[in-house]
């Protein structure tokens, strides 16, 4: 496969050696897919005689696209070694990710942010990075270079705005957080790891 159509979309670095080393015994497909709302990428298994794809959004900034595609090669991987036998977040894909992230941790020279925020998701792999709000953070504030606010940077009973709407946080339930829209009265839950601007 060639990577090289890959290279504007990672970070800066020199990807190939390890692309090459992590992909070339896997039969898939790249696709770089138009922007979508629901993910940020996915794999999906081979069907009727066809080879395994794996989808990235086009619009992710460097980061979130290294991250994300190391995390679908994982899936990859797992099912080119055990197909339906291991469960898609599983203790296989764990270890394989988990080891994947170590070795990108150490691949590179990366900004002690994102080193510390990979070496820390690698002890126990999320189903999603976006579950894990500590390596969201860091991956957006890296992609956009500036500070990020997600939801739970948020104190209970402070206000914010999300997607151009006001709420006001009222309680954090597991991996998202009970909150009140000010112009409706209605209650939603939104992620922690929704990225959201500060109010007074």
């Amino acid at each position: 496969m060639d990577f090289d159509p890959l290279l504007p979309y990672l970070p800066e670095g020199d990807f190939i050696p390890l692309l090459k080393k992590w992909l070339e015994h896997e039969k898939f497909e790249l696709i770089l897919h138009r922007p979508r709302a629901t993910k940020l990428g996915d794999f999906r298994p081979p069907r009727k005689g066809n080879i395994a794809k794996i989808t990235l959004n086009s619009n992710l900034g460097p980061y979130q696209f290294l991250t994300t595609l190391t995390h679908e090669i994982a899936h990859l991987k797992v099912w080119n070694a055990h197909a339906r036998r291991a469960a898609p977040h599983g203790l296989e894909w764990k270890t394989v990710f988990g080891e994947m992230l170590q070795e990108l941790a150490h691949y590179q020279t990366w900004p002690e942010v994102y080193l510390a925020a990979l070496l820390k998701h690698a002890i126990r792999p999320k189903s999603s990075v976006g579950a894990d709000p500590d390596l969201q953070k860091v991956i957006l504030q890296l992609d956009h270079n500036s500070d990020v606010f997600l939801l739970q940077d948020v104190p209970n009973g402070g206000n914010f705005l999300f997607k151009g709407r006001a709420f006001k946080r009222l309680e954090k339930r597991r991996t998202r957080a009970l909150v009140f829209e000010i112009s409706s009265g209605m209650k939603y839950t939104i992620p922690l790891v929704a990225q959201v601007e500060l109010k007074d």
